[in-house]
C-alpha cells in the first residue's frame, strides 16, 4: 500500500505532455490537468496540492531563476524535477528541491516517491483504513473496495455488529478479541474507547448474527462489569457502503430505551430497509461546503456520488427523490445566507421550485439541482470578486515600497493564494511578477505570465 502523490506535468509539448501524464496515471499516481510553461506552473501551486512538479528540461531559461528561487522559498516541500537537456544546469547548485533527469522513466519512482508501509506496520495501517471506511468518506466504491482489500480479506455479503460499553477498560477489548477469535472471517476493530465494531463476512444470515452476537454478550457477562448493548446491521455487498452498514449498527446499539441495556438488537427490530442510513448526508455536506467555496468540480462529484445512492434504489419514488433534492437546495440557500451578507442580491431563477416539485425523472431532478450548484457558484465567486478587486486597488495605490511577499499577504489581511487570484484576475500575472515588477530596488528579472 502507498499514499498518494499529487503530480504536476509542466511540457509545452502537448503529446509529450499527454504522454507523461499517461505513465504517471498508469503508475498511480495523482495527475493533474495539463500545465504549458513555468508562470502557468507557479500559479498552480499556489492552489492544488502538489507534491512533485515534472517539467521538460527544454523550458528552462536563466531568466527563471527568480521564479525557482520563490518556488524554493514558499514551496519548500515540493520537488521540481526537469526532464532532458538542461542548459546551465549549475545554476541549480543552491536549489535543494530543484533535480534534472535524463529522462521520465529512469528515475519515475525516485522523485514521485510514495511511502511504502513496513510489514511491522502493515496490521495498523489496515486498521487505519477500516477506520476510514467506517466513518463518513468521500471515495468511490470502486476506491473503496480498492483500499479494503489492503486491509482484511473481505467478500460481498457482510454484516457489522456494534459492542457500546460503559467502560473502555482493557478486559473488554481482550474479552471481544477472545470472542471473536472463535469466528471465521470476523474483524474486530476499536471505532472508539467504548465503541467496538465487527466485520463479519461470507453472507452470514440474521439468525447467525444474532447467535454470534449472543456469545459475544455472555462472554461480556462472565469476563467484565461492563454494562452494554450489540447491535446487528443488514448484509451489504458494497465496500462504498460499510460507513452506512456501521451507522445501522450503531444505530441499533443506541436503542437501549426500547430493548433494554445488556440486550442484543438488530436493526430489524426498528424500521424497514429504508434509505436513512445508506444515503450519504456527509457527501451533502460537502457538496454545500464545495459551493460556497466556488469549487464546482467537487461539488459535481459529490451530487453524482449522492444520485448514485438515489438510481441503487428502484423502489424510491421519485416524489420522494424531488423533496430530498429540495433538502439540498434549502441547505445551500441557509449556508449561502448565513455566509454572505449580500445574498439578497443573488437572482437563482434556475432554481425555481415549480420546476422541481414537477420533476418526472432522477434525469430531470439532477439537471434541476446541477444547474442550481453552478449558478450558485457562480454568484459566489462574483460576491468574492467584489473583494478581489478591492484587495488590487489597495495594492495598486499604495505609495510604500511593497514589502517582502513572505509578509504581504498577512499585512492586507488575506493569503498568498487568494491574494494572487486578486493579482491574477485584474492584471493576468502572478503575485511574484507583480511585487518585481512594481519593486525598483529587486534585482530579479520579473516572469509574465502569458
Amino acid at each position: 500500500m502507498s499514499y498518494k502523490v499529487h503530480v504536476l506535468v509542466v511540457n509545452n509539448d502537448l503529446d509529450e505532455g499527454k504522454q507523461w501524464r499517461d505513465k504517471l496515471s498508469a503508475g498511480g499516481f495523482a495527475v493533474l490537468p495539463e500545465c504549458h510553461d513555468l508562470s502557468s506552473m507557479f500559479y498552480v501551486l499556489t492552489q492544488e496540492k502538489v507534491h512533485v512538479v515534472i517539467c521538460a528540461g527544454r523550458l528552462f531559461k536563466e531568466e527563471a531563476i527568480s521564479l525557482l528561487k520563490t518556488s524554493q522559498m514558499h514551496f519548500p516541500r515540493i520537488k521540481i524535477v526537469f526532464v532532458g537537456v538542461v542548459s546551465k544546469a549549475y545554476l541549480f547548485n543552491h536549489m535543494s528541491n530543484i533535480a534534472i533527469t535524463k529522462s521520465l522513466p529512469s528515475d519515475l519512482e525516485k522523485y514521485c516517491y510514495r511511502v511504502p508501509v513496513s510489514s511491522g506496520d502493515a496490521k495498523q495501517t489496515a486498521e487505519q483504513t477500516l477506520l476510514d471506511l467506517l466513518g463518513d468518506h468521500f471515495m468511490s466504491d470502486e476506491d473503496a473496495s480498492a483500499r479494503l482489500a489492503h486491509s482484511f480479506k473481505w467478500s460481498p455479503g457482510y454484516i457489522i455488529l456494534c459492542v457500546k460499553t460503559d467502560a473502555s477498560s482493557g478486559n473488554v477489548l481482550n474479552s471481544l478479541k477472545k470472542s471473536t477469535g472463535d469466528f471465521k472471517r470476523a474483524y474486530l476493530v476499536q471505532y472508539n474507547l467504548n465503541e467496538y465494531y465487527i466485520i463479519v463476512n461470507e453472507s452470514p444470515n440474521a439468525e447467525h448474527c444474532v447467535r454470534m452476537a449472543t456469545d459475544i454478550r455472555e462472554y461480556l457477562f462472565k469476563e467484565t462489569n461492563a454494562m452494554f448493548s450489540i447491535g446487528i446491521s443488514r448484509m451489504r455487498h458494497k465496500a462504498g457502503e460499510l460507513y452506512a452498514c456501521r451507522k445501522e449498527a450503531e444505530r441499533a446499539s443506541n436503542a437501549t430505551h426500547m430493548f433494554g441495556q445488556n440486550s442484543v438488537i438488530h436493526i430489524d427490530y426498528l424500521d424497514s430497509n429504508d434509505i436513512e442510513y445508506i444515503y450519504p448526508a456527509h457527501k451533502e455536506k460537502r457538496l454545500i461546503e464545495a459551493t460556497m467555496d466556488g469549487d464546482i468540480s467537487c461539488a459535481l462529484q459529490m451530487l453524482d456520488e449522492i444520485f448514485a445512492v438515489f438510481k441503487s434504489r428502484e423502489d424510491i419514488k421519485q416524489s420522494l427523490i424531488n423533496k430530498m433534492v429540495l433538502g439540498i437546495v434549502v441547505g445551500l440557500n441557509i449556508a449561502a445566507s448565513s455566509r454572505v451578507t449580500a445574498f439578497e442580491k443573488m437572482n437563482l431563477d434556475s432554481l425555481a421550485l415549480k420546476k422541481l416539485m414537477s420533476a418526472k425523472t432522477y434525469d430531470e431532478a439532477y439537471t434541476y439541482l446541477k444547474q442550481g450548484i453552478e449558478d450558485f457558484a457562480t454568484e459566489i465567486e462574483a460576491i468574492t470578486d467584489v473583494s478581489r478587486d478591492a484587495l488590487f486597488y489597495r495594492l495598486s495605490e499604495s505609495k510604500e515600497k511593497p514589502s517582502s511577499i513572505d509578509d504581504l499577504a498577512q499585512e492586507l489581511g488575506t493569503t498568498l493564494c487568494f491574494l494572487n487570484t486578486a493579482i491574477y484576475k485584474n492584471n493576468s500575472e502572478d503575485v511574484f511578477s507583480f511585487i518585481s515588477k512594481n519593486d525598483k530596488n529587486d534585482k530579479t528579472t520579473p516572469i509574465n505570465k502569458k
